[in-house]
């Protein structure tokens, strides 16, 4: 293949890691808005508005189990500040395993995650977070998870993975 002279390449991924550095703060303030649920703004300018998606599903024995008490049970949705104003002391949610994918000015953010009370698991599953680039600052528009009750079925990663970042 025919080498291609690009002189825009190093300001791309300049710009590239920016965007990377960026969308992790997003993460760390996100997942420190959880534990700290002390500044009720700083959380919600995370989000392109307060009405995005906000949705969870049940997956592997969480499921079977639900679906034995509700049938037509499909998925779980709320919104972000009803989410947010429920937050008690001792809550934490850990990310692993992170994902960052930059195309442009959109960006996913996909995660194992764990949901913890006074340190201990209390759901996990995998998350995934669409943001898109407005006035130079990333906004979260989606946000949807799966959930696994850990009483159910045991976290399947570790502990040594906690936020361990890669980007595409």
């Amino acid at each position: 293949m025919p080498y291609c002279y690009d002189p825009w390449h190093k300001h791309r991924l300049q710009n590239t890691e920016y965007h990377n550095q960026a969308l992790k703060q997003i993460a760390e303030d996100f997942r420190s808005s959880i534990i700290e649920h002390n500044d009720e703004e700083k959380f919600a300018n995370l989000f392109l508005n307060d009405s995005i998606t906000w949705g969870a599903i049940v997956t592997g024995k969480t499921k079977a189990h639900v679906l034995k008490q509700k049938p037509d049970f499909t998925y779980k949705s709320s919104d972000l500040m009803r989410f947010y104003k429920k937050l008690i002391d001792g809550v934490e949610e850990k990310f692993y395993n992170v994902n960052i994918d930059v195309r442009g000015d959109f960006a996913t953010i996909s995660f194992d995650y764990s949901f913890n009370l006074k340190s201990v698991i209390k759901h996990w599953g995998v998350a995934y977070w669409s943001l898109i680039l407005i006035n130079d600052a990333w906004k979260i528009t989606s946000v949807t998870w799966s959930m696994n009750m850990e009483q159910l079925e045991k976290c399947s990663f570790i502990a040594e993975d906690l936020f361990v970042m890669s980007t595409n």
